[in-house]
């Protein structure tokens, strides 16, 4: 009996008179999402609240360093291809002055890189528009600097804490599709589907070389292969045995990259 197992999202897959749907998950690599929130496209910034509309803003004399920042807290975001990913987090200010924008130095991996708009507002306002090329790894703001509205400004030293900006990994394949398992008597042949991972400099994904094949042992995950792929991101591995197990691609969290898993199997 010959029997085929895709591990997609809400996939129903037929083997014989087998058939078997998975259901959605926290996680799923192969309907190209990653473990947490993947942020959208950067929002242009008419988009977000600028210092100069805010609530807070206060006229009159602008005195030096007027505005300072409070809270300056941001949650880790995702690189995908788009050129600027909207990194949103609590950027709430305080003082007076009337305040026409804010720049914000940025670092990566302890590197300075450049300073891009920082815009004021709790986690669903806040933040920055975080550029791909700039790279991924632990980022930090600040210092900030304010430009008021009569032209002079002033610097705030505050850092924010420190956040992680990460790649993306996905796979591309046509139908969705991350792992595909066949089995035909004791033969087993697992086939990694175009797993493939954001390349800063470009947008572009590439092969990400590598990924984890793992099969649930009670209550825990053991890994039983780690699958080469070529440079379409595709690998495949076989293996004789009569035990039946749930499989799933694997590839954990690092500094620099988001965690990646497809759904776990029915047993094959």
């Amino acid at each position: 009996m010959r029997l085929n197992t895709l591990a997609r999202t809400g996939a129903a897959l037929t083997a014989s008179a087998l058939v078997i749907t998975l259901s959605s998950g926290p996680a799923n690599a192969a309907d190209s999402t990653s473990v947490g929130a993947v942020e959208s496209s950067a929002p242009a910034a008419g988009q977000r609240t600028s210092f100069a509309s805010a609530d807070f803003r206060a006229a009159g004399t602008v005195r030096p360093a007027a505005i300072s920042l409070a809270k300056f807290k941001l949650r880790s975001g995702v690189m995908t291809s788009g050129k600027l990913t909207g990194i949103w987090g609590d950027v709430i200010p305080a003082g007076s002055g009337s305040v026409k924008y804010a720049v914000t130095k940025v670092t990566v991996n302890g590197k300075y890189k450049g300073q891009t708009y920082l815009y004021p507002g709790d986690q669903a306002q806040g933040g920055i528009n975080m550029p791909r090329i700039w790279g991924s790894g632990p980022v930090v703001l600040g210092p900030t600097t304010f430009t008021y509205a009569d032209g002079s400004t002033s610097v705030d030293q505050t850092r924010s804490n420190t956040f992680y900006f990460r790649k993306n990994i996905k796979t591309t394949h046509k139908n969705g599709s991350a792992l595909k398992i066949r089995r035909v008597n004791k033969k087993v042949t697992f086939k990694a589907q175009n797993i493939k991972i954001v390349q800063p400099s470009t947008g572009k994904y590439v092969s990400v070389k590598r990924v984890k094949l793992q099969y649930k042992k009670g209550s825990k995950w053991k890994t039983q292969k780690t699958i080469k792929l070529n440079s379409k991101g595709n690998g495949t591995y076989k293996r004789k045995t009569s035990s039946k197990k749930r499989y799933r691609l694997y590839l954990p969290q690092t500094a620099t990259t988001v965690q990646f898993r497809t759904y776990t199997s029915s047993k094959i």
